[in-house]
């Protein structure tokens, strides 16, 4: 019952559409599966690393309004930064033949991660999430099963984003592809643009 409370929780967690889903979606897009899945696996990390640090006392740490000023300017960095290559520079790919190679697929779960974890919204999040789930189970085993069971949902979901984008990609033109990656550009400029108005707010 508590796991699947917790996945529920992680399932509802989807309707949040920010930065992270446009880098899935496009990471999926341009070079396929895996490496659709290893941005999924950073951001999975991510949210990992979001819990132990909330769980284990850094509430205080993100809670800070300085903290999140610095974490808002270099989320929205990194953001921009995203946003005017695939606006710029789309690199559409239709070669589903594409190698890819180690540092490829770090890379692509680097910017996962990094996408994810720079989002002071994300650890706002978490920090709801943990309160709502410790004022019920307290500090017991219950909590992180709990917690556990969202972070699976979040990385089922964002695996299923992948494979649908996988799917479909060999269905659309590359003319509809490159608008559609300079339209995820254009997101996540606006994602960079609500950062920065959070961090000088």
């Amino acid at each position: 019952m508590v796991f699947f409370e917790g996945f529920l929780i992680g399932l509802a967690m989807v309707v949040f559409i920010g930065p992270v889903f446009f880098t899935l979606l496009k990471s999926a897009l341009n070079y396929g599966f895996w490496a659709g899945m290893m941005v999924a696996l950073g951001i999975f990390f991510s949210d990992v690393v979001c819990v132990g640090l909330c769980s284990f006392g850094a509430i205080p740490f993100f809670e800070n309004t300085e903290n999140q000023f610095y974490l808002a300017i270099g989320g929205s960095v990194i953001l921009f930064g995203l946003g005017l290559k695939y606006l710029f520079k789309p690199n559409v790919n239709v070669d589903e033949q594409v190698k890819l190679h180690a540092g490829h697929y770090t890379a692509y779960f680097t910017k996962g991660f990094l996408v994810n974890f720079v989002n002071p919204f994300v650890f706002l999040v978490w920090i709801s999430v943990i309160g709502l789930a410790q004022g019920k189970y307290g500090n017991s085993d219950d909590l992180w099963i709990f917690l556990g069971a969202a972070l699976v949902a979040i990385l089922v979901t964002d695996s299923l984003k992948v494979v649908f984008a996988d799917r479909i990609k060999k269905f659309i033109q590359p003319k509809f592809l490159l608008r559609a990656y300079q339209v995820i550009g254009v997101m996540l400029i606006g994602f960079g643009v609500r950062l920065l108005v959070f961090a000088l707010g």
